[in-house]
Protein backbone atom coordinates (compact mmCIF):
# COMPACT_ATOMS: atom_id res chain seq x y z
CA UNK A 1 0.00 0.00 0.00
CA UNK A 2 1.26 3.76 -1.11
CA UNK A 3 1.86 6.80 1.55
CA UNK A 4 -1.71 8.11 0.65
CA UNK A 5 -3.17 4.77 0.09
CA UNK A 6 -2.58 4.40 4.29
CA UNK A 7 -3.38 7.69 5.20
CA UNK A 8 -6.66 8.11 3.70
CA UNK A 9 -7.85 4.69 3.44
CA UNK A 10 -11.07 3.91 5.19
CA UNK A 11 -9.74 0.15 5.73
CA UNK A 12 -9.15 1.46 9.27
CA UNK A 13 -12.69 2.33 9.61
CA UNK A 14 -14.15 5.74 10.55
CA UNK A 15 -12.74 5.42 13.89
CA UNK A 16 -11.82 8.65 16.00
CA UNK A 17 -8.06 7.89 17.24
CA UNK A 18 -8.10 7.09 21.08
CA UNK A 19 -6.43 10.49 21.99
CA UNK A 20 -8.66 12.78 19.64
CA UNK A 21 -11.94 10.85 21.21
CA UNK A 22 -14.30 13.55 22.76
CA UNK A 23 -15.06 13.10 26.55
CA UNK A 24 -11.96 12.27 27.50
CA UNK A 25 -9.71 14.35 29.18
CA UNK A 26 -6.34 14.74 31.17
CA UNK A 27 -7.03 15.60 34.59
CA UNK A 28 -4.27 18.15 36.43
CA UNK A 29 -4.71 18.51 39.88
CA UNK A 30 -5.40 21.92 40.79
CA UNK A 31 -2.68 21.72 43.52
CA UNK A 32 -0.17 21.42 41.29
CA UNK A 33 -0.63 22.89 38.14
CA UNK A 34 -2.25 26.03 36.84
CA UNK A 35 -2.64 27.80 33.43
CA UNK A 36 -0.37 30.76 32.33
CA UNK A 37 0.45 31.71 28.58
CA UNK A 38 4.03 30.74 26.64
CA UNK A 39 5.06 33.86 25.60
CA UNK A 40 8.64 34.68 23.70
CA UNK A 41 10.70 36.52 25.76
CA UNK A 42 14.21 38.33 24.72
CA UNK A 43 16.97 38.27 27.44
CA UNK A 44 17.21 42.14 26.91
CA UNK A 45 14.09 42.53 27.57
CA UNK A 46 13.75 41.39 30.85
CA UNK A 47 17.21 43.30 31.78
CA UNK A 48 15.19 46.42 30.79
CA UNK A 49 12.17 45.70 33.21
CA UNK A 50 15.50 45.10 35.69
CA UNK A 51 16.42 48.74 34.74
CA UNK A 52 13.17 50.01 34.73
CA UNK A 53 12.23 48.76 38.24
CA UNK A 54 15.84 50.25 39.32
CA UNK A 55 15.32 53.60 37.79
CA UNK A 56 11.66 53.64 39.75
CA UNK A 57 13.56 52.64 43.10
CA UNK A 58 16.38 54.89 43.03
CA UNK A 59 14.62 57.98 42.15
CA UNK A 60 13.25 60.21 44.61
CA UNK A 61 9.54 60.53 44.24
CA UNK A 62 7.20 63.47 45.04
CA UNK A 63 4.07 61.28 44.76
CA UNK A 64 3.33 59.50 47.91
CA UNK A 65 2.92 55.97 46.48
CA UNK A 66 0.43 54.18 48.69
CA UNK A 67 -3.47 56.50 48.48
CA UNK A 68 -1.63 57.25 44.74
CA UNK A 69 -2.04 53.63 43.92
CA UNK A 70 -5.29 53.22 45.55
CA UNK A 71 -6.71 56.14 43.52
CA UNK A 72 -5.64 54.35 40.48
CA UNK A 73 -6.92 50.97 41.20
CA UNK A 74 -10.20 52.55 42.06
CA UNK A 75 -10.00 54.43 38.31
CA UNK A 76 -9.51 51.21 36.73
CA UNK A 77 -12.03 49.19 38.70
CA UNK A 78 -14.44 51.83 37.90
CA UNK A 79 -13.52 51.70 34.23
CA UNK A 80 -13.82 47.63 33.97
CA UNK A 81 -16.39 47.38 36.67
CA UNK A 82 -14.90 44.33 38.56
CA UNK A 83 -12.75 44.56 41.30
CA UNK A 84 -8.93 44.17 40.87
CA UNK A 85 -8.14 42.34 44.52
CA UNK A 86 -4.51 44.02 44.02
CA UNK A 87 -1.98 44.69 46.62
CA UNK A 88 -1.68 48.55 46.75
CA UNK A 89 1.39 49.08 48.18
CA UNK A 90 4.02 50.45 46.23
CA UNK A 91 6.53 47.83 47.70
CA UNK A 92 4.46 45.00 47.23
CA UNK A 93 3.64 45.30 43.37
CA UNK A 94 7.48 46.35 42.85
CA UNK A 95 8.11 42.90 44.72
CA UNK A 96 5.49 41.36 42.09
CA UNK A 97 7.46 42.59 39.08
CA UNK A 98 10.94 41.19 40.98
CA UNK A 99 9.34 37.94 41.14
CA UNK A 100 7.95 37.83 37.65
CA UNK A 101 11.85 38.65 36.78
CA UNK A 102 13.45 36.09 38.94
CA UNK A 103 11.07 33.75 37.25
CA UNK A 104 12.02 34.29 34.22
CA UNK A 105 15.87 34.89 34.38
CA UNK A 106 15.29 31.23 35.11
CA UNK A 107 13.38 30.57 32.25
CA UNK A 108 15.52 32.50 29.69
CA UNK A 109 18.80 30.68 28.98
CA UNK A 110 19.75 32.22 25.71
CA UNK A 111 19.55 35.33 24.01
CA UNK A 112 15.72 34.11 23.84
CA UNK A 113 13.25 32.06 25.33
CA UNK A 114 9.78 31.06 26.62
CA UNK A 115 8.44 32.95 29.99
CA UNK A 116 5.07 31.75 31.70
CA UNK A 117 2.55 34.74 31.70
CA UNK A 118 0.85 34.33 34.52
CA UNK A 119 -3.01 35.25 34.67
CA UNK A 120 -3.07 38.59 36.55
CA UNK A 121 0.65 39.83 35.28
CA UNK A 122 -1.50 42.17 32.42
CA UNK A 123 -3.23 44.20 35.60
CA UNK A 124 -0.22 44.05 37.60
CA UNK A 125 2.09 45.75 34.63
CA UNK A 126 -0.98 48.27 33.75
CA UNK A 127 -0.65 49.51 37.29
CA UNK A 128 2.65 49.98 37.75
CA UNK A 129 3.77 51.57 33.86
CA UNK A 130 0.60 53.91 35.00
CA UNK A 131 2.05 54.47 38.15
CA UNK A 132 5.35 55.39 36.33
CA UNK A 133 4.21 57.31 33.85
CA UNK A 134 2.44 59.56 36.24
CA UNK A 135 5.65 60.30 37.78
CA UNK A 136 7.44 60.71 34.77
CA UNK A 137 4.85 63.37 34.16
CA UNK A 138 5.11 65.45 37.42
CA UNK A 139 6.92 68.57 37.92
CA UNK A 140 8.36 67.85 41.35
CA UNK A 141 9.48 64.09 40.71
CA UNK A 142 12.77 62.70 39.16
CA UNK A 143 11.98 59.57 37.75
CA UNK A 144 12.13 59.25 33.75
CA UNK A 145 12.11 56.02 31.90
CA UNK A 146 15.65 55.05 31.05
CA UNK A 147 16.57 54.23 27.47
CA UNK A 148 15.58 50.48 27.47
CA UNK A 149 12.02 51.48 28.36
CA UNK A 150 11.06 50.59 24.79
CA UNK A 151 11.85 47.22 25.32
CA UNK A 152 9.67 46.81 27.81
CA UNK A 153 6.55 48.00 26.05
CA UNK A 154 7.46 45.79 23.69
CA UNK A 155 7.62 42.28 26.09
CA UNK A 156 4.43 43.60 27.76
CA UNK A 157 2.90 43.76 24.49
CA UNK A 158 3.80 40.41 23.45
CA UNK A 159 2.02 39.36 27.07
CA UNK A 160 -1.53 40.75 26.08
CA UNK A 161 -1.20 39.68 23.07
CA UNK A 162 -0.96 36.12 23.80
CA UNK A 163 -3.34 37.00 26.52
CA UNK A 164 -6.07 38.51 23.62
CA UNK A 165 -5.58 35.80 21.60
CA UNK A 166 -9.52 34.30 20.90
CA UNK A 167 -8.53 30.74 20.70
CA UNK A 168 -6.36 30.63 23.61
CA UNK A 169 -3.44 28.99 21.40
CA UNK A 170 -0.73 30.29 23.95
CA UNK A 171 -3.16 28.98 27.13
CA UNK A 172 -0.62 26.26 28.72
CA UNK A 173 -0.96 23.75 31.71
CA UNK A 174 1.81 24.13 33.95
CA UNK A 175 3.14 23.37 37.07
CA UNK A 176 3.23 25.75 39.67
CA UNK A 177 6.59 25.79 40.66
CA UNK A 178 7.33 27.43 37.10
CA UNK A 179 4.67 30.07 37.70
CA UNK A 180 5.79 33.48 39.75
CA UNK A 181 3.32 33.88 42.58
CA UNK A 182 1.88 30.36 42.86
CA UNK A 183 3.12 28.07 45.86
CA UNK A 184 2.29 24.06 44.73
CA UNK A 185 1.45 21.72 47.26
CA UNK A 186 3.90 20.00 49.57
CA UNK A 187 4.05 16.75 47.99
CA UNK A 188 4.47 17.92 44.36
Amino acid sequence: MGLFETLFSSSTGDSVPQAQQPGQHEIFPEEKYTVAYAVAARSEELQALEQLLEADQNSPTALEAEPFLRDIIEDMEHDRDYSLRLRTSGEELVDDIRELIEHWDNQVDEQIGTIWWPIGADTRFRLYLHYLELRADAEDDQFSFPESAGQVHTLVQRGLSAMEDDDDSKLAVVHKRDIPWEEPAEDS
